[in-house]
C-alpha cells in the first residue's frame, strides 16, 4: 500500500520528533519474591543475568527490590542484590570490590553488559573517565584503573572506596576524582525497599506505572501512555512476582491500586498466548514499549 505525501510528510515529522525526544530516566521494582518459580541457585542466576541485561540495554537508573510480605524472601534478596551489584560493577574492579561468596557460585554463566565504564582497552589517554578503586601503596592513596600500575590520586577518598575518575596525565599516570558522562549510560543502583504499598506512598516519581495481567488493556491507554511517558523526566515500573501480581502485593498493606490515582495500571500484552509471562520476559517487554513511547 502506498503513502500520500500528507501521511509521508507526517510520519517523517514524528520520526523527526521521536529522535529529539530524551528518554526520561526509568528505574524498575521487583518483589524479593522474584525467585519463586526457580529452585536453583543457577536457575535464579540465569534469571538475574536477564533482567540486568535489560536494566543495561535500557539505561535504567536504579532496581528497587521490595519487600513481599507473604513470606521470609531475605535470602532471595542477597543473591538478587550480589548478582545484580556484580555484573555491574567492571570487571577490572571485581576482584578488589567483590568477596567470594555462594550467591555468586554460578556467577560464570552470566553475560557481560558491556557498557560505557565496562571499558577493556589497555591503553589510557588524558581526559578520559572510568572507574576506579582507591587502595593504600608505599603510604600513599592510589586509584585502580584497570592497568598494570595504579594511578596517582589527586584528591580525597577512602581505601576501598569505588569513585570515578578522570585521567589528567599518562605521565606519570594521575587520576583526579570527576563526575560520570552525562551523555552515557554508567551503571544502575541496587536499593532495597519496603513492601510495594509503603514504598509507593514515599516515593517522588512523576510518573508510576503499575503493571499486571489485570491492568487496563495497553492498547485502549496508548495516547495516555504516551503523552505522559514524554512528559515525565523520571518513571517507575513496578512489577509482581511470578506468583501474584502487584495488586496482590498492595493487598498485603490492606491498600489497592485505586489508592494512587496517578499510577497507570496497565497490561502490557494484552493479546498473550502463553498461560504466563515471566519476570524477566515482562521487564524486556515493558522496558521496550516504555523506551519507543519516550
Amino acid at each position: 500500500m502506498e503513502l500520500s505525501f500528507l501521511e509521508l510528510l507526517t510520519l517523517r515529522f514524528e520520526c523527526l520528533s521521536f529522535s529529539m525526544h530524551r528518554n526520561p530516566i526509568c528505574s524498575i521494582a521487583v518483589p524479593d519474591s522474584l525467585f519463586s518459580d526457580e529452585d536453583t541457585l543457577r536457575g535464579k542466576t540465569v534469571k538475574a543475568g536477564q533482567i540486568a541485561r535489560a536494566a543495561a540495554i535500557f539505561g535504567v537508573e536504579r532496581i528497587y527490590i521490595y519487600r513481599d510480605a507473604s513470606r521470609d524472601f531475605d535470602r532471595d534478596y542477597e543473591t538478587a542484590k550480589e548478582i545484580f551489584e556484580y555484573m555491574e560493577t567492571p570487571q577490572y574492579l571485581r576482584k578488589r570490590l567483590i568477596s567470594r561468596k555462594s550467591e555468586l557460585e554460578y556467577a560464570g554463566i552470566l553475560p557481560p553488559l558491556k557498557i560505557p565504564h565496562h571499558v577493556k582497552e589497555s591503553k589510557i589517554v588524558q581526559g578520559d573517565v572510568r572507574e576506579a578503586v582507591l587502595f593504600m601503596q608505599n603510604g600513599k592513596l592510589v586509584a585502580d584503573v584497570g592497568l598494570r600500575e595504579p594511578a596517582i590520586f589527586d584528591g580525597h577518598g577512602q581505601p576501598g572506596q569505588r569513585i570515578t575518575v578522570e585521567i589528567v596525565s599518562g605521565s606519570p599516570l594521575t587520576a583526579k576524582t570527576a563526575n560520570p558522562p552525562q551523555d552515557a549510560f554508567w551503571g544502575y543502583e541496587v536499593r532495597r525497599a519496603p513492601s510495594l504499598t509503603r514504598f509507593l506512598r514515599s516515593s517522588s516519581f512523576p510518573f508510576l506505572i503499575l503493571t499486571s495481567r489485570l491492568g487496563q488493556n495497553i492498547a485502549e491507554n496508548w495516547e495516555e501512555l504516551k503523552s505522559r511517558s514524554r512528559a515525565a523526566d523520571r518513571l517507575l515500573l513496578c512489577f509482581g512476582s511470578p506468583e501474584a501480581g502487584v495488586d496482590f502485593m498492595l493487598k498485603q498493606d490492606h491498600a489497592a491500586v485505586r489508592d494512587f490515582p496517578k499510577a497507570m495500571y496497565l497490561n502490557f500484552f494484552p493479546f498473550q498466548n502463553t498461560a504466563t509471562v515471566r519476570l524477566e520476559e515482562a521487564i524486556i517487554g515493558c522496558l521496550s514499549i516504555v523506551n519507543l513511547l519516550s
